[in-house]
Parts: structure tokens; C-alpha cells; sequence
């Protein structure tokens, strides 16, 4: 008897992702498989741990890493602080070194970069003015080009988008690695890392990381840019 689930397997080693129409198309010459079939078998293979669903439809393997933003104490003291005099207010923050795994071409980015609330950004940029930090509140891209050194320590203000993929991480809420994706793509403060580079970020995520594309492609709706990013991952994904 044929042997589909390792043949569903090996289709899995050769592709970032894949749905089951891609599946059934690559068994199609199979006779004796039926749709049902193969989705019987995506769903064993998913239980066994084998597979891992990542989206509506959607299946990679397992081996690959978990992509997880571990808050430093610098980020822990300053959530805390920001805690104690907004308490009701979100506050998702980290370090642009996290995005150093994914770049292509290294630059350096030490900025620490605080999302909360729109309403919340300027009170909280101003409160960290008065404490003597070197803060900027969402910063354009000709400032950050012409004076700010990404490489020395500073903090960026933004606002945080409604219904962002956050996780919290020892009390601290920060981005997944679907949410960095997106705003690497549409951020203008994250210039720099757009055009080619932003492709090759995109290419190394999907080769070393897990990722769940539905959430991604929520959220890339969210921001307006869902269609670029589809056509990002179907590029990427062809040419692999």
C-alpha cells in the first residue's frame, strides 16, 4: 500500500507553506486518493505533530523555530513604570535588535519602540521627555534619516494598532512575529528595511519561523497593505 503520508511529508520539506489544493494537485495522478483522503491525512499528521496548521487551510512542517520576544529588564522596568501611571493603557514594547535574525544586509537599530493607545502617545511621549529620555514621538522618515542614529539608544512613541497580534511575555506585551512582518512593510520609521531588503526579511521569516498566514493577512488588512503582502509571499514562494 502507498505510503501518502510520507509522500505528504516530502511535498512538506519542499515548500514554505502549502494548502490542500496545492497538496491535492501534487497527488492528483494518485487515482485512488480522494480530497477527503488527503485531508484525513493533513488532519493525523497535524495531531501527530508532524504538521503544524498555521492558517485556514494551511500546513508547514514543525521543525521550525517559534519566533519569541523575550523583554529585557530595560523593557521590564520601563513597562512597570508606564504601568503605574497608566494602568488601564496598553503598551507593547521591544527593541528593534529583535528584527537582527531576519535582516539580510545588518543595520543596527537600538531604538526602543513603545505602541500604546493613539490617545495615549503624546502623554506618554511627554512624560518621558520631562524624566530627560531621548524619546521621539512618531517619527517621520526625513527625521530619522537626517538626524537620528538608529544605533544609539532612543525611544520611538507610536500609536498601536487596534487588534495587533501581541503576545505577552513576562507581563509585557510585544509584538509576534506576524505583527513585526506588517509593520516592517508599512512603517515609514522602518524605511530602511523596505524595498529588496524587506523581501529578504520576509524569505528568511518564512524559512527559519513558523508562521500563521491567516493572522498575518488579518492583520496586514488592518494596515491596508494586504494585497502587497500576498504578493510578497506568492513571489517569495514561487521562486523557492
Amino acid at each position: 500500500m502507498k505510503n501518502y503520508g510520507q509522500d505528504i511529508m516530502n511535498f512538506a520539506a519542499l515548500h514554505t507553506n502549502f494548502g490542500l489544493q496545492d497538496l491535492y494537485a501534487h497527488l492528483d495522478g494518485e487515482a485512488e486518493i480522494s480530497r477527503q483522503t488527503v485531508s484525513w491525512y493533513l488532519t493525523k499528521l497535524t495531531e501527530s505533530g508532524r504538521l503544524r496548521r498555521i492558517g485556514h487551510g494551511k500546513y508547514a512542517q514543525t521543525n521550525k523555530q517559534q519566533f519569541l520576544i523575550t523583554p529585557t529588564e530595560d523593557e521590564l522596568s520601563l513597562n512597570k513604570e508606564l504601568k503605574q501611571h497608566w494602568p488601564f493603557a496598553h503598551f507593547c514594547i521591544y527593541n528593534g535588535s529583535v528584527i537582527s535574525p531576519l535582516q539580510h544586509l545588518l543595520a543596527a537599530n537600538n531604538i526602543t519602540y513603545i505602541e500604546t493607545e493613539r490617545e495615549a502617545t503624546s502623554v506618554v511621549f511627554n512624560h518621558l521627555k520631562d524624566e530627560g529620555r531621548k524619546v521621539y514621538l512618531r517619527p517621520t522618515r526625513d527625521l530619522i534619516y537626517t538626524y537620528i542614529d538608529l544605533s544609539q539608544p532612543a525611544i520611538f512613541v507610536k500609536p498601536l494598532i487596534t487588534e495587533s497580534p501581541v503576545q505577552e511575555v513576562d507581563g509585557v506585551l510585544v509584538p509576534t512575529l506576524e505583527k513585526l512582518l506588517v509593520d516592517l512593510q508599512k512603517d515609514t520609521d522602518f524605511f530602511y528595511l523596505q524595498e529588496a531588503e524587506g523581501v529578504n526579511i520576509f524569505r528568511n521569516a518564512l524559512s527559519l519561523y513558523a508562521i500563521n498566514e491567516s493572522r498575518l493577512l488579518r492583520y496586514a488588512s488592518r494596515r491596508g497593505i494586504r494585497k502587497e503582502i500576498e504578493a510578497i509571499i506568492k513571489s517569495i514562494n514561487s521562486n523557492d
